[in-house]
């Protein structure tokens, strides 16, 4: 490791040096237009190809190659560039509950590859921080980058006091950099945010501005180092699950300095199993770190790819008196306190009620769960929801991730047809960098021990939360309120009882239908008899060009194919 001790200033370098060129314009247009290129795609292969039976087959036979060649095009891309596109990747590399290995295995790599910015850079944004020459901080500064991310660098030091710390600088004009990759994004997101099954299900302007919102705030390492803080003092009970400590008093708004810690990545598969890491533990404790966050502290770090947790050993594994072994003791250590989500008291009573619901298995409790966080579509029949939930549980519920991917998805499918085809579920805004968060701890959980039982984990929280709801003594009050309802229904039933025989005598009973249902089933036989009207006109058409061609009429029989192209294209649109 290159090495140099700082005990007095570095070699005089110029007093300033010129700002890294930044061609927002072009970056601006790389960015778009990368994007613009997957929305086009996806639209013919995934969505075009996918609606006739004849191209269906390529578009499902070609799927892991093409997106596995998107997937590499981003890598290279992100590379390149940096900034929010790194961001992006680590994200979907983490994915590997939902996404194919091809495309993971190929993000991995942004997790290290990230270039970093040139020393001299460093050097005078940490003086310009300081007000003083960095030696005057630091007894000793390793010019080695330890770290490199999307938004800053990470190097290794010792304050003048002996302490061992890791300096995390800002990359220079970074916040530039930024505000170009999230107009590009808003732009792409324009594309697409009038698609209608979109528009249905979610404000995607919305959840992009509250991405941007936390996004900035990432950068402020002031604010970063208060969350470290308050991470450590929600987990302070908890054994062998730590956050580093920050040193508020040497850190600004670009530079954070923080206690040094040892250890390797929690996807390093080859380190865990050297070390005698009991995989199965390392996984629960995990979930385990985040179901406290989500369901008791309302604070959580909400970017935990695999460059921000770490495991550090902290002894030989232990032999019982039966010869057998555990796992080597262990903490799990998180890094990288900038993006963090707050959840307000209402969400997290929630979130209580949707957890309790998974654990006793209870659809009715996860659905009002998921009404209350504001995830179904108004006017949406639950009962229908409710059904569902019942039959995908039946298939699930008490499986481990390994048992999960055995299930049978095409009874799934075909007993909760319905349902999936209207999918009357929106993504509030809130909520979006929660949905991020579980995503990511799923997909690490799943890649660290394939057999974790996700319900199993959520059991002890859902028990925790009953008996925290019983000795506050709220159970009393969720129970006068329905002893309330009850009887007001019991003093109003005989009344409506007598009004319903009463109508039934006099043949007035009426019938409520569901109209957003059956509006989007009207509007599906509409689109379907509008294309079918069309394709007849063109193959009339064509045909009848045909004609005219054979009779020595072909300017005429230009026309109606012509006329016939345009027809086919029309009815192809998107609605």
């Amino acid at each position: 490791m290159e090495s140099t001790t700082i005990d007095t200033p570095p070699p005089p370098a110029p007093k300033k040096w010129s700002p890294l060129r930044i061609h927002k314009r072009r970056r601006f247009l790389r960015i778009f237009f990368f994007f613009l290129r997957i929305i086009i795609h996806i639209y013919i292969f995934d969505i075009l190809f996918n609606r006739f039976w004849f191209t269906r087959w390529y578009a499902q036979r070609s799927g892991i190659p093409r997106w596995r060649g998107m997937a590499q095009r981003f890598r290279q891309m992100a590379v390149q560039t940096g900034g929010v596109m790194i961001k992006l990747g680590q994200f979907l590399s983490a994915r590997a509950d939902i996404l194919p290995a091809a495309i993971t295995d190929e993000l991995a790599g942004l997790q290290d590859e990230v270039p970093a910015a040139p020393m001299p850079y460093i050097l005078q944004t940490m003086a310009e921080e300081f007000g003083v020459p960095p030696a005057h901080v630091f007894k000793h500064f390793d010019t080695a980058v330890i770290a490199a991310a999307s938004f800053g660098q990470v190097y290794f030091g010792t304050l003048h006091d002996n302490r061992q710390v890791a300096i995390k600088v800002q990359r220079p004009r970074i916040e530039e950099v930024v505000e170009v990759d999230l107009q590009a994004v808003l732009w792409a997101i324009r594309l697409v945010k009038n698609y209608a099954p979109i528009r249905r299900r979610a404000d995607l302007e919305a959840l992009f501005h509250e991405f941007a919102r936390v996004m900035l705030q990432e950068l402020d390492y002031v604010m970063e180092a208060q969350n470290a803080l308050s991470f450590r003092a929600n987990f302070a009970e908890t054994p062998r699950v730590y956050f580093p400590e920050p040193y508020v008093e040497f850190s600004t708004r670009r530079v954070l300095v923080m206690e040094r810690i040892t250890g390797f990545k929690i996807s390093n598969q080859k380190a865990l199993v050297e070390a005698g890491i009991d995989q199965a533990e390392l996984a629960e404790r995990l979930n385990g770190s985040y179901l406290k966050q989500f369901f008791l502290d309302g604070l959580f770090h909400a970017d935990p790819h695999p460059g921000n947790l770490f495991v550090r050993v902290e002894g030989p594994s232990p032999v019982q008196t039966n010869g057998t072994h555990h796992g080597s003791p262990y903490t799990l250590i998180f890094v990288d306190c900038g993006m963090v989500g707050r959840l307000p008291p209402t969400t997290m009573e929630a979130l209580r009620e949707g957890i309790i619901g998974l654990a006793t298995n209870d659809a009715e409790r996860m659905v009002g769960a998921l009404d209350q966080l504001n995830m179904i579509l108004p006017g949406t029949d639950r009962q229908p929801i409710v059904q569902a939930i019942q039959i995908f549980m039946r298939y699930t519920y008490d499986r481990s991730v390994r048992e999960l991917t055995n299930v049978d998805v095409q009874s799934i499918f075909d007993e909760t047809e319905h349902l999936i085809r209207d999918l009357p579920f929106q993504i509030p805004q809130d909520l979006v960098y929660l949905g991020r968060a579980v995503s990511l701890v799923g997909g690490m959980a799943t890649a660290i021990y394939p057999d974790i039982n996700l319900f199993e984990s959520a059991k002890p929280f859902a028990q925790e939360m009953l008996a925290r709801e019983q000795s506050n003594g709220a159970w009393t009050g969720k129970l006068r309120d329905e002893l309330g309802t009850l009887g007001q229904i019991i003093a109003t039933l005989p009344r409506q009882m007598d009004a319903y025989y009463k109508s039934a005598n006099r043949g007035n009973l009426r019938t409520r239908i569901d109209l957003s249902r059956l509006e989007r089933s009207m509007q599906r036989v509409e689109r379907a008899t509008s294309r079918l009207s069309n394709g007849i006109m063109a193959t009339g058409l064509f045909l009848g060009g045909v004609l005219l061609r054979v009779n020595g009429f072909a300017d005429e029989s230009l026309w109606a194919w012509g006329i016939a192209a345009i027809i086919a294209v029309w009815s192809l649109r998107p609605r």
